[in-house]
């Protein structure tokens, strides 16, 4: 006899979900596939709702119902994953497995640096520890498993002659065992590990399949967690070089992009030259001037920071070379001007293409010679200064357009640092947020405030075109709004926000399938590094990612209507 529809709408979704594994396992990720993938995915799960809302709006039978018969595993399975309490995704799933196999105590082992095994999930084990009885079966059933590469199915642990003598298989009281290779590339990196401690013989072939699935389907994924975790290992150990014994805390982030400015900075600043600090507006290009500064020869002497966009045109030459009593209507005194007061120290130029003509050619004598006029004054005088300049224009098309000097340029562009936006280093984000909510909250004397992971994947997905200063706006508005200890969506600008609400009890299947949903897409980015590293592990693009959060968030308003 046939499984009812609904139940093969079910398994039509799960196998879908098993179809996606395989799409994370290729070298080179096939977006179009991916995109199909979903569209047949989120199809299938649509086509349960729609079934299950036929079933209630149909009318009840006058007779008394059956008794329901009893659930399949699969059944079982997608309501374990759907209920769960939110946690990790890998600690939801290997419950999962267990419930499909009968295990009593199961773990996900990972080798480690010198061959060490790292749990990253485990159910069953009160607190498993490398040094312990279940780091042990690393040295005897895991390390037997890893070295043949394939499954090791053990009916008895205390008969098999291979083992019954490990004091881990006594320690443990080990019985029926399961362990599979997860498989990577260069050969298998880890292990499912899965045991019946009370009952020989618990496992089958069925249990087997399912365990070998299952390893199949996680290893590419958590081989490049795996990966990904150390890469974070690497940066945080470059950045770690790079901060030690520097002050430059104010430049937050590990990227790649960042580290690079940043051993680019620690080897520019003991330079007398000038620097020209190209960047979007926002991005902060006066904290690596002042970083600049702190770090160079003169950072004993005065660090002076002028906007060139900010003054008048009028006022400019009179505000960087000062003036002499009458030299113009107003000038009641002499004033000495911002090089002047940045003799002997660092003066910061930023957005210099806002700089007149005029200017710019005694902008480049004091370049060339040292030497300069105040307005008013024909006596010539020398600032001992280091001249660095920043913009967001590009200056080659601002000398074509004859709006800047092209021998100024040259002089200007002779170390150059780029500040990265904030869109490409979206692993930063979240960095740059904890560090800016701390300052925010000690400078207003609030309680501490944290990002709830919805909000931080909501802060990544969106584009920054103000760069880090928006991104201060709109923390700044949050944590004056907030009134619990987490910053939730419902303080973030509506433009930026996405939604997923607190998790509830399902009621049937169509609010078991809608939870499931939800919560698969919250524990990617509750065990996720970033948005963009959640969207990988769920085989998405980041910004598809982002619209299903807002779908979810649709939904769930519908469903609670």
């Amino acid at each position: 006899m046939s499984a009812p529809p609904l139940v093969e709408q079910v398994r039509e979704a799960l196998r879908a979900f098993v179809e996606l594994e395989s799409l994370a396992r290729a070298e080179v990720v096939d977006r179009e596939r991916l995109r199909t993938w979903a569209l047949e995915h989120f199809g299938a799960l649509v086509r349960i709702e729609q079934e299950a809302s036929r079933m209630a709006a149909a009318p009840p039978p006058r007779p008394a119902p059956p008794p329901e018969p009893p659930k399949s595993a699969v059944q079982r399975s997608l309501e374990q994953v759907s209920a769960a309490p939110l946690g990790t995704s890998l600690e939801v799933a290997l419950g999962a497995l267990m419930d499909l196999t009968g295990a009593r105590r199961g773990f996900v082992g990972l080798r480690g640096r010198g061959g060490a095994l790292r749990f990253a999930a485990h159910q069953g084990f009160t607190d498993p520890h490398p040094s312990g009885p279940e780091g042990q079966l690393s040295r005897t059933i895991l390390a037997a498993a890893l070295e043949t590469g394939g499954p090791l199915l053990l009916q008895d642990a205390r008969v098999d002659v291979r083992f019954a003598q490990a004091p881990s298989v006594m320690a443990l009281a080990l019985r029926a065992v399961l362990v599979v290779p997860l498989p990577g590339r260069a050969g298998p990196f880890g292990v499912l590990y899965l045991d019946h401690p009370s009952t020989a013989g618990a496992f089958g072939p069925e249990a087997r399949e399912h365990a070998e699935a299952f390893a199949r389907a996680l290893g590419p994924l958590l081989e490049r967690d795996v990966a990904l975790a150390r890469a974070r290992e690497r940066r945080q150990e470059r950045g770690a070089r790079l901060r030690t014994g520097r002050k430059l805390e104010a430049l937050v982030g590990e990227s790649d992009a960042m580290l690079e400015l940043l051993e680019l900075l620690v080897k520019v600043a003991p330079s007398p030259s000038p620097v020209l600090i190209l960047g979007e507006t926002g991005t902060g290009k006066e904290l690596v001037a002042r970083a600049l500064h702190e770090h160079s020869r003169r950072a004993s002497g005065p660090f002076v920071a002028i906007n060139c966009g900010a003054l008048s045109p009028g006022l400019v030459e009179s505000e960087l070379f000062g003036h002499e009593r009458g030299a113009f209507t107003g000038a009641e005194r002499t004033r000495p001007g911002s090089f002047e007061a940045a003799d002997g120290g660092t003066f910061f130029l930023d957005e210099v293409g806002e700089l007149p003509l005029p200017v710019q050619a005694k902008l480049l004598r004091l370049l060339e010679g040292g030497t300069f006029m105040r307005v008013g004054s024909t006596e010539s005088r020398r600032a001992d200064v280091r001249v660095m300049a920043a913009t967001h224009k590009e200056l080659h098309a601002e000398v074509r357009a004859g709006r800047f000097r092209e021998d100024l340029l040259f002089r200007l562009d002779v170390v150059r640092l780029e500040v990265p936006p904030l869109r490409e280093r979206e692993e930063d984000i979240g960095l740059v947020a904890e560090s800016l909510i701390a300052r925010l909250v000690a400078e207003q004397g609030l309680p501490a405030r944290r990002l709830h992971p919805a909000a931080l994947a909501a802060l990544e997905s969106w584009s920054w075109p103000g760069n880090v200063r928006e991104l201060r706006n709109v923390l700044e508005r949050a944590v004056v709004l907030s009134d619990a200890e987490r910053i939730g969506l419902d303080v973030l600008p509506p433009e930026i926000a996405g939604a997923l609400r607190p998790a509830t009890t399902p009621r049937g299947i169509k609010e078991a399938v809608r939870v499931y949903r939800q919560r698969l897409v919250q524990q990617a980015l509750d065990t996720s590094g970033s948005h963009a590293e959640a969207a990988r592990r769920l085989g998405v693009n980041p910004k598809y990612l982002y619209k299903l959060i807002k779908d979810i968030e649709s939904e769930a308003t519908d469903a609670e209507g």
